[in-house]
């Protein structure tokens, strides 16, 4: 029996032991809420290829003119043909992708003693933890495969400042550096592209219809302090409207003229010093670091991300894409396999054998997150790069 399989330090305790006595409950620390997940729809993707192709048929282009279509008399029309119209459609290629995580190694000669909780709240915690992947990857694709992006900058026109077209995708940002924050003008200059321009069709709720905007809550914050939306808001709260004093009283607003607002907690965000890759692709900072706790590691906020001077927020509408889970497969005839993880599902493993585990002292949760993201309309995402400005209302001193 070999004793270098599983090495020592492989092995983490982080639970509560029970070494001094711990009075009351374990507490837990639940995962950042994000919107990203209700943002795309869902689907299947049948077990036919390794690579899909997703057809969209476009919109016709009529020979008659959308401006002044050209009508003539019944009358005169016995023998007269038409123009034909043209039709036409756009592929796209995808594939299922798999990202796959594991839990520390635990022994069970350091559990035994571990206070009651301390491994059902660190399942909790690895649980979260894959729900916030889910959704990290839902923003992640939606950033490099969007078919339109914009950069806030005020020294450059509108247009310059825009990037890609209808039924593109992998669109990059323009090379440019923004340098002001987002704005209510920009915004709705930036929704009225998408609805004009794009024919992209806003979400529908039962208050009406509306583009989603994903913001930091500074972000949001800016936006309702604007000279404009500040004063509608003061109105319709005079006129005790309930848009109102939503507004006002909560950290998000929804349904004003056409947006609905939702806080991401942990925005995409950039230093202005190193902004783009080689590729054209804004450089990422992830926002956590892994910090050692009493028991085991513990996420922790990265101070590059903190300090970083440019963030991303986004404009959705509907219908951009879908994202696909696989269906179950098991095998055929004799070869047979165990059910596939593909959701995220968090399973316990513990094998006994002769080599690494012969007294089945070790055991691990593993977890797999498998997906395919289906382009559809990849316009009707507009990644908008901003910059973050640095905090100007400190509280003035005391005369």
């Amino acid at each position: 029996m070999s004793n270098n399989c599983i090495p020592l330090a492989t092995i983490q305790n982080f639970a509560s032991k029970d070494v001094n006595r711990i009075i009351g409950q374990i507490a837990k620390v639940l995962a950042r809420k994000s919107p990203y997940i209700n943002s795309i729809d869902g689907g299947t993707l049948p077990n036919v290829s390794d690579v899909v192709r997703s057809v969209v048929e476009e919109m016709a282009v009529p020979a008659a003119s959308l401006a002044s279509p050209v009508f003539a008399d019944d009358t005169t029309l016995c023998g007269v043909g038409a123009n034909p119209d043209q039709v036409g459609s756009t592929e796209y290629q995808f594939s299922l992708q798999t990202l796959r995580g594991a839990g520390p190694r635990v022994c069970v000669k350091q559990a035994r003693t571990a206070f009651k909780g301390s491994y059902l709240q660190a399942q909790v915690s690895l649980e979260k933890t894959i729900l916030q992947l889910i959704n990290a990857d839902i923003r992640y694709q939606f950033l490099i495969q969007s078919g339109v992006k914009y950069v806030v900058n005020s020294t450059t026109a509108f247009t310059s400042n825009l990037t890609g077209d209808m039924q593109q995708i992998n669109t990059k940002f323009a090379p440019i550096v923004p340098n002001a924050p987002l704005n209510f003008a920009t915004l709705y200059r930036i929704g009225t592209f998408l609805r004009e321009e794009m024919l992209a069709e806003p979400f529908a709720t039962k208050q009406g219809e509306f583009f989603q905007v994903m913001l930091s809550a500074d972000a949001i914050e800016s936006i309702r302090n604007d000279a404009d939306v500040k004063e509608d808001l003061n109105y319709l709260t005079a006129g005790s409207f309930k848009l109102g004093e939503e507004s006002i009283s909560g950290y998000q607003f929804q349904g004003y003229r056409g947006f609905a607002f939702g806080i991401d907690q942990q925005p995409l965000r950039a230093s202005s010093t190193d902004l783009f890759d080689a590729n054209g692709n804004v450089k990422l900072i992830n926002p956590i670091i892994s910090s050692a706790v009493t028991n085991g590691f513990a996420q922790r906020r990265n101070p590059a991300w903190v300090a970083s001077d440019m963030e991303i927020g986004f404009v959705i509408a509907g219908d951009s894409f879908k994202r696909l889970v696989p269906e179950s497969y098991v095998g055929e005839g004799t070869f047979r396999f165990a059910p596939q993880l593909a959701m995220g599902e968090l399973e316990w493993t513990y094998f006994r054998d002769n080599d690494c585990n012969l007294y089945g002292d070790f055991g691990q949760h593993i977890y797999q997150i498998s997906r395919a993201i289906q382009p559809i309309r990849p316009q009707n995402v507009c990644p908008v790069l901003y910059k973050r400005c640095a905090f100007a209302n400190a509280p003035a001193a005391c005369a």
